[in-house]
């Protein structure tokens, strides 16, 4: 899908082939798929960047954009409950 980028399009590629959802749990996988790609720019942008950043005050704080990928992930891993994928291993156990 071109609405993503690699970290979506890797999401959507692997659920759809697996899996035929309703058009309510399409909603939420592109919600994760969006999230996912959002994760993953935080994450590259932390890799170059510090993890401590100057406050207005002077004094060191934690860069936000460590709050943000934490939020994204926990959001993203609703997302992925929510679609209630489950996959069988070989015995037919969930």
């Amino acid at each position: 899908m071109d609405e993503f980028g690699p970290e979506g399009r890797n999401l959507w590629e692997s659920v759809t082939a697996e899996f035929d959802l309703p058009e309510d749990k399409l909603t939420l996988l592109r919600r994760a798929c969006h999230t996912a790609d959002i994760c993953a720019r935080l994450e590259a942008e932390l890799s170059v960047g510090n993890t401590v950043d100057i406050g207005s005050k002077g004094a060191a704080v934690v860069n936000r954009l460590i709050t943000a990928h934490r939020q994204s992930s926990e959001t993203l891993a609703r997302l992925l409950r929510a679609l209630e994928l489950v996959t069988l291993d070989a015995g037919g156990q969930a």
